[in-house]
C-alpha cells in the first residue's frame, strides 16, 4: 500500500452537494490536516470516507487528528473555484516518514475526509518544524469553465 497521488474524496463532495447535505463548510476554520506515513492508500472513491488513525504519524509535537487549517476561504473567480487556507506547521517536532496528509471535517461525526495530499516523498523533523505550505493556487480547486 502507498500513496499514489492527491485528490478530492468524491463521496464527501457528492454528499455535501447532493440530497444528503452533510454540511461540509469549506469556509469554516475547523477542518484539520492529519499527517500519514506511506502505509495507507487513499481511496478517493470510498463510500463515506472518514478520518482514521490507521497509518497516522505519531511523534513529539504532533497531536492525533492533526492541526487546524485556519483562515479557510472558498472563492469563485476566473473560472476556478478555489479552496485555500493558512499553511500548517508543527514546530519543535520530531516526526519520521511523513508522506502525506488528509484534511477532514473535524466538526462532523464521523469526521469526513475532504482531500488527500500526497507529498511525493517522506519527510522528517528532528526537534524542528514541519511546514505544509499550500500551492499558490490554494489547497485545491475546480475548473468550472470547460
Amino acid at each position: 500500500m502507498a500513496w499514489g497521488g492527491s485528490g478530492w474524496y468524491g463521496d464527501t463532495l457528492a454528499d455535501a452537494l447532493g440530497t444528503a447535505q452533510i454540511g461540509i463548510d469549506l469556509d469554516l476554520d475547523t477542518a484539520k490536516l492529519a499527517l500519514y506515513d506511506n502505509t495507507i492508500t487513499p481511496d478517493f472513491n470510498a463510500s463515506n470516507p472518514a478520518y482514521s488513525t490507521s497509518g497516522e504519524i505519531s511523534g513529539t509535537g504532533y497531536t492525533a487528528a492533526g492541526a487546524v487549517v485556519g483562515t479557510a476561504t472558498l472563492v469563485a473567480a476566473s473560472g476556478f473555484l478555489t479552496w485555500d487556507g493558512d499553511n500548517v506547521s508543527w514546530t519543535s517536532s520530531t516526526l519520521t516518514g511523513v508522506r502525506g496528509g488528509q484534511i477532514h471535517a473535524d466538526y462532523l461525526s464521523p469526521k469526513r475526509l475532504i482531500i488527500g495530499i500526497d507529498f511525493g516523498t517522506a519527510y522528517q523533523t528532528n526537534d524542528g518544524t514541519l511546514l505544509v505550505a499550500w500551492h499558490a493556487n490554494g489547497i485545491g480547486r475546480w475548473d468550472y469553465i470547460p
